[in-house]
Parts: C-alpha cells; structure tokens; sequence
C-alpha cells in the first residue's frame, strides 16, 4: 500500500517538483538530486505519517532542502560550531602520512599569512577553547566580528586545503 501510494504521487508530482527546483537552482542536475531526496524522505516518513495535502507536503520538504544547500553554500552565515570539522585533511589516500604532512605544512603557512587579528582569533578558539564572546573582549570587538574573524580564518584554510586536493589529484 505504501509502496502504491509513494508511485502515484511520485507520477502525479515530480515533473513539477523538478521544475520548481529547476527554477531555484542554476543545476538541473542539481534539481534532480534534490527532487530525489524529497521523494526519499517522503518514502522514510511515509508510514509515519498520514498527508492531508501531499502535493504540499513535498513543495514543503523541497523548500527546506533548498534551505539547507544554501545554509552550506554561504558559510559566513553558518554558525561557527557547524564548522568544526572542516579543518581536516580532506584528502584520504595510501600515502596517508605524506597528505597529511602536505596538509600541515599547507595549514601551517595559510595560519601564518593570515592577519593576525584573524589568526588570533582562530587560534583562540580551535586551541585554547575560547568562545566568541572571551575572544571579542580580548580583541575589543563585538562577539559578532570575532564569530567573523574566525570564519574567515576557516575559510581560508579549507580554500587552502581543497587548492591543495585539487593539485595531489
């Protein structure tokens, strides 16, 4: 029965959910991995749940998706504890050791060309644990312009670390 009804609305639906996330994404490839993950959580939730108006609900589940992709794509307005791991060498290969060396040594002279109020504040706040708030008082800044200065300084180091992916392959 699930089955049955997770068909009809993916018939009834998709063509129009694919042009919806066409017209808000410049990929159609892009458009269609989203169209799948909406029916994918449609058909995760589906038993769950019973849907007065599912034609709303997947316009819904689509909207949210679209949501979060730009939530990653602007990570200046991404909140600084959802960027924690993205200081990890990124690269996984047999020469392990070599990669992650080159990726030190990569981190070790972006940290090093970065200006120091950003330095500084990445350092405070990766290393000695310092939130935004203790790291503006000691920069004498607002808690919001250190949240900035760290979130340059990461993504400067992880535009470092994806040049240096993109020159190892």
């Amino acid at each position: 029965m699930r089955e049955a009804l997770f068909e009809s609305l993916y018939r009834q639906h998709h063509h129009e959910l694919l042009g919806f996330l066409s017209r808000q994404l410049d990929s159609r490839d892009q458009a269609a991995d989203l169209c799948h993950e909406v029916y994918l959580r449609l058909f995760n939730t589906a038993s769950e749940i019973v849907l007065e108006n599912p034609r709303a609900y997947l316009f819904r589940i689509a909207r949210n998706l679209l949501i979060d992709q730009r939530r990653r794509q602007a990570p200046e307005l991404i909140a600084i504890d959802t960027l924690a791991p993205v200081l990890v060498c990124p690269r996984a290969c047999p020469e392990a050791d070599a990669c992650r060396q080159q990726c030190v040594r990569q981190l070790t002279q972006t940290l090093a060309g970065l200006p120091e109020r950003l330095r500084q504040a990445l350092i405070w706040h990766r290393m000695e644990g310092m939130t935004q708030r203790e790291i503006g008082d000691r920069l004498g800044v607002s808690e919001r312009m250190a949240g900035r200065y760290i979130a340059q300084a990461l993504t400067r180091c992880q535009a470092e670390l994806d040049s240096l992916d993109m020159a190892v392959t």
